[in-house]
């Protein structure tokens, strides 16, 4: 008897993991060949770099496109490299799956692809001609069953073989995410709590100076950690704290200042698992090297990744915010929320932007508004008229805001895959700052939208814990 290929595309959270457990249910292993799949985004070439800020300087470079042609020779070399990095890493991940199942019987295989989700999942059933596709989806009444966006309405939608879908009911009893914690003690600054690491580095000195600033428009209450080497010594651990002293200095209530001796990043996860708090604010560590402007290094990117919290990457020395760009999913309420928040704190413009990828886009016409550009409200307008999900969905946004006393007018809607858009949008727009969800669970990281605009994105990044674990 031929077995039957059923796929079960996976994110990388616990949450999609629960299909895994239903399949079994319902198929011996006599009876199936599972794919485990995942899709993530790749890394991304950074916007800021382009021919003719490589040619600006190529007096000192010594060459014009020779120089410009290795530069972005370079740039691609490194990219191939985190690619695959990423895709072992990814790889590891669903093999420990993959021999779970493998124990109890199962022929299973593994496939990592890079693109969007929804799209490279159709892709492959109608390549690899898979009799079943399994996955989870969020438990929602209404709309929200089948919501504009959702890479499980996507699949469904576009593919003519059978799809098993669990929908996880949502428990009453759920603890709230990080997110509306933060979103909470925003509205009462006397819950608000903030920590902000810091490891002596000069960026990471910076970073901490705009998180006083931040502090204090917000009125919350701080807590420093400070980390130090252990081969640093004493003398050198001094002066760190000293420094940090000065950079706290006649902020109320007194911070909190806790230094810390050893690795950073363990550290600093180990001081939060105890210390729970709204939103962890760093820059880069002195691992960071002497890299791209953007970069952020190994540490601050295991802390961005791992953190059970938000995480506000500060990656400029900005005087003031004056611009924020807020980027929704079709989950982001909570984002909404935030930034309104600390865009009134701010005193700062704020946008909201929603992207929808190619995938989604071909069921909207090719006319409605262009590719990667924000639409214009006549625009917005012809798209709301054509999509009744969409329509749902933008209204409640347009309500939410309303309920902060702001108007429609900030919201912005562009098609395009989501990073890049989310960059391109954030560059040309000269924002100073970023908010973004993350709805992977804390560890779930890698490959997400998030993770590739905190790693490329040239201004500071707010990622927003939107799940609870």
């Amino acid at each position: 008897m031929n077995k039957r290929k059923v796929l079960i595309p996976l994110d990388g959270s616990e949450f999609s993991r629960h299909i895994v457990r239903v399949v079994k249910s319902f198929f011996a292993p006599e009876e199936v060949s599972l794919v485990l799949f995942r899709a993530v985004y790749p890394p991304t070439a950074q916007p800021e770099v382009r021919p003719y800020e490589v040619f600006a300087g190529q007096a000192a470079m010594g060459g014009g496109y020779g120089a410009y042609s290795q530069t972005m020779d370079d740039k691609y070399q490194n990219l191939a490299k985190e690619r695959e990095t990423l895709r072992v890493e990814i790889q590891d991940a669903l093999r420990q799956e993959a021999d779970r199942l493998s124990q109890e019987g199962y022929e299973v295989t593994t496939e990592v692809h890079f693109g969007d989700a929804a799209q490279r999942i159709v892709e492959f059933v109608q390549d690899k001609h898979i009799d079943l596709v399994a996955m989870s989806t969020h438990g929602r009444t209404g709309l929200g069953r089948l919501v504009l966006g959702s890479v499980a309405e996507r699949v469904l939608r576009s593919v003519s073989t059978p799809v098993l879908l669990m929908r996880t009911a949502v428990e009453e009893t759920r603890q709230p995410s990080p997110g509306e914690k933060l979103a909470h003690h925003l509205g009462d600054s006397r819950q608000l709590r903030i920590i902000a690491a810091t490891d002596g580095s000069s960026l990471a000195q910076r970073a901490l100076t705009r998180a006083v600033e931040l502090v204090q428009a917000l009125h919350g209450k701080l807590t420093v950690l400070v980390t130090v080497s252990d081969r640093d010594g004493a003398a050198h651990a001094q002066k760190v704290m000293e420094s940090v002293y000065e950079l706290v200095a006649g902020i109320y209530p007194k911070p909190h200042i806790e230094p810390l001796v050893g690795y950073a990043d363990e550290l600093i996860l180990q001081y939060l698992a105890k210390h729970p708090a709204d939103l962890l604010c760093l820059g880069a560590f002195q691992d960071r090297g002497a890299g791209s402007t953007t970069a952020i290094g190994p540490t601050a990117q295991r802390l961005v990744q791992h953190a059970p919290t938000s995480v506000m990457m500060y990656k400029t020395n900005r005087p003031s915010v004056r611009k924020i760009l807020a980027c929704v999913a079709v989950d982001d309420r909570i984002v909404i929320d935030v930034a309104a928040q600390l865009a009134k704190a701010h005193g700062a413009e704020l946008n909201i932007l929603h992207v929808i990828p190619p995938a989604v886009a071909t069921y909207l016409s090719p006319m409605a508004f262009s590719e990667i550009e924000p639409a214009s409200p006549i625009e917005l307008q012809a798209i709301l008229a054509q999509n009744t999900h969409l329509s749902t969905l933008l209204q409640g946004w347009i309500e939410q805001l309303e309920g902060q006393g702001i108007t429609q007018d900030v919201l912005l809607l562009c098609r395009g895959t989501v990073p890049e858009a989310i960059l391109k949008t954030a560059h040309d727009g000269m924002y100073d700052q970023i908010i973004v969800g993350s709805q992977s669970g804390y560890g779930h990281f890698l490959g997400s939208v998030a993770n590739s605009v905190v790693r490329y994105a040239e201004q500071s990044v707010l990622v927003i814990r939107t799940r609870s674990g």
